[in-house]
């Protein structure tokens, strides 16, 4: 774009400079874009330059993932909460003008329903301006950019501001699509590397040269610096195999000090990703620092992620990757190295299986043992044979209910009622206290609001005054007149009755019979609280919900109606029991195996039972023999080899 000077030397010039310094920024600032094809660090690079470039106190970023729009980063007032939610192409106000592919400003946001229906006004102020853009490469939309509150020019963007949001979007629109293109073909080469790695660990049977290739393959997709992998056994670690060497020395006292880490590890069943020893950043984290800071530190690591290898029989070892700079992989690589251990895993089962089955020796034990049998004389042999049919009946005949184990039971009670006020106000006094007893109807709390209560006689004052009117145009003979103040007295009196509704309502009563659930509700008074705010919480505990988690292995055999045995922490002498009410459809997220939540229903009359208490349950199932309970972990287990050894 040329820029010609203007013909007349008039007011022109400051537009003209204007101009330039515009295409500057845009010019600056996509060099900036560019810079990077890191998305992470790419997507807070424009949100944060474009706020910025425009003098916005807020916004959204969204970014389109199919036929939805996610808002990935957001800033000012009740817009951050919008972070991690969709919606759909086409709705709410950045939805719009991504389906629309065009930019759109609003001098009025909070009259636009669009914006509505995206984010809540900012706390504290009004939106008086709000200004969205799609990002759109090559006729493919990447998502929309939305911007609020203007600082100065009265809050207001102007056509100058909405070239400059296109420009910008332009350059952040094909930036974002270079790193989401890079993204996705790094990806693919990742996957590409996995399956290269499962190929050579599923072609052997050799158990060391399966450990080998895992920490020396693992190098193409995930970037350690340190990488081992270990067996447990009896509680211990026994190194195997470590990148980039031949052989470990289980001696040397960074081996040892990495298989202590490995055993850790192993005790908590479940993958633990370090992030930075310098700055841990949860409980597991500060908790493994206090064990191994010193080692770390003598090993020169920051940053660690450790995979226990196990299958339904339990941990087979322990999976190592180390670095000496934080946060070394992303989530994407650890998803990555997930899959990898439960890969090694299933290798490393079939490996120790092929050498644990010394057939020939079988065999031979077998044909010896035969003609052992058959030089018995023929009454002991009959013995043994009634033998063997008693114990065989004994095994098959015989049934009871098999229990199946309940993970992580809490109860809460049956009914939880939440008491809300009807009207804004300030909580003045609180009339009941924890663990009290509240019938229905009962009141709960006291709200204050002096302003609804001087409109109240304001209303009545006004009601009164056109009563008189309506008197005096009685006495006048004024028809008209008087009809007119009479129709106002009925108003005011109509207007009366709802204000006393809502008076009335400044007493907060219990919807329902209840417990008092809410800690220390006294501490409420003082508080501003909003129509619909709970006050309390009431529940019923004479009757509680024993919650837990059935592993999806056993869901198929829990039912409706089934009894549930358990005992809790404060009473181990005694056995309660309970029947299952519902099983949830959908597992629990999170966890490498799916949990689907179990629901009971269980009689507490006498208040020995309180909700959160531990509990451990067992869900009596459909009756199995005692052959059955035998043969059915490694009946599964060959069946699931079987279905994987496929072609």
């Amino acid at each position: 774009m040329t820029i010609h000077p203007p013909a007349d030397g008039s007011n022109a010039a400051p537009e003209l400079l204007a101009e330039i310094e515009r295409l500057r920024l845009l010019h600056t600032i996509g060099q900036e874009f560019n810079s990077s094809l890191d998305l992470d660090e790419l997507l807070p690079r424009v949100f944060h330059s474009v706020l910025t470039a425009v003098h916005a106190q807020g916004g959204s970023l969204w970014i389109a993932e199919g036929d939805l729009l996610k808002c990935v980063l957001a800033l000012g007032g009740s817009s951050e909460r919008l972070v991690g939610a969709r919606m759909p192409i086409g709705t709410g106000f950045a939805g719009d003008v991504a389906s629309k592919q065009k930019t759109t400003v609003v001098t009025r946001a909070m009259e636009d329903p669009r914006f509505q229906a995206s984010v809540d006004s900012a706390d504290g102020g009004e939106v008086s301006s709000v200004m969205a853009t799609a990002m759109v490469a090559r006729g493919v939309t990447v998502g929309s950019i939305q911007v609020t509150m203007k600082a100065g020019e009265g809050g207001v963007f102007t056509q100058g501001d909405r070239a400059l949001l296109e420009g910008l979007a332009a350059s952040a629109a094909t930036a974002i699509r270079n790193a989401q293109l890079v993204e996705a073909d790094r990806r693919a080469r990742d996957l590409a590397v996995l399956l290269e790695i499962s190929r050579e660990i599923t072609s052997t049977l050799d158990l060391d040269r399966v450990l080998r290739s895992v920490v020396n393959l693992a190098s193409r997709a995930l970037p350690f610096d340190r990488g081992a992998v270990g067996l447990m056994e009896n509680g211990r670690c026994d190194l195997r195999a470590a990148a980039g060497s031949e052989d470990v020395n289980a001696k040397d006292l960074a081996s040892k000090d990495l298989a202590a880490r490995a055993e850790w590890a192993a005790g908590r069943g479940e993958a633990f990703y370090l992030t930075d020893s310098a700055a841990p950043g949860s409980d597991a984290e500060r908790t493994f620092l206090s064990i191994f800071r010193d080692d770390l530190a003598a090993a020169n690591t920051r940053s660690g992620l450790y995979l226990p290898l196990k299958d339904e029989e339990g941990v087979l070892g322990v999976l190592i990757f180390e670095a000496e700079r934080p946060e070394f992989l992303t989530d994407a690589q650890r998803e990555l190295a997930g899959i990898l251990a439960n890969q090694t895993a299933v290798a490393m089962r079939n490996a120790q299986l092929y050498h644990q089955v010394p057939m020939v020796h079988a065999l031979g034990s077998l044909a010896e043992r035969r003609r052992a049998i058959m030089k018995l004389p023929r009454r002991r042999l009959y013995l043994y044979a009634g033998a063997a049919v008693v114990a065989l009946a004994a095994l098959t005949l015989l049934q009871w209910p098999l229990r199946v184990a309940g993970s992580s039971p809490r109860f809460r009670p049956a009914q939880l009622s939440e008491v809300r006020a009807l009207v804004p106000g300030v909580v003045e006094r609180v009339l009941v206290d924890e663990g009290a007893a509240v019938a229905r109807g009962a009141p709960i709390a006291m709200l204050r609001d002096p302003d609804l209560r001087a409109e109240r006689a304001s209303v009545e004052g006004e009601a009164i005054a056109a009563e008189r009117s309506a008197e005096r145009a009685a006495s006048r003979r004024d028809a008209a007149a008087e009809q007119l103040q009479r129709a106002r007295v009925a108003a005011y009196r109509t207007e009366a009755a709802l204000l006393d509704e809502q008076i009335a309502a400044l007493t907060v009563r219990a919807p329902a019979a209840g417990i008092v659930l809410t800690e220390r509700p006294g501490e409420r008074v003082g508080a501003h609280v909003n129509a619909g705010d709970v006050v309390v919480a009431l529940g019923r505990t004479d009757t509680l919900e024993l919650e837990f988690g059935v592993d999806e292995r056993d869901v198929p055999r829990v039912r409706e109606g089934d009894e549930v045995r358990f005992r809790v922490d404060a009473l181990p002498q005694r056995t309660f029991a309970g029947r299952v009410i519902s099983i949830a459809p959908l597992p629990d997220s999170g966890g490498e195996t799916a949990t689907f939540p179990v629901r009971a229903a269980v009689a507490n009359p006498d208040g020995l039972l309180r909700p959160g208490m531990t509990a451990y349950a067992r869900v009596l199932t459909e009756p199995a023999s005692l052959a059955t309970r035998i043969v059915r972990g490694p009946a599964r287990w060959f069946r699931l080899l079987f279905w994987r050894a496929l072609p």
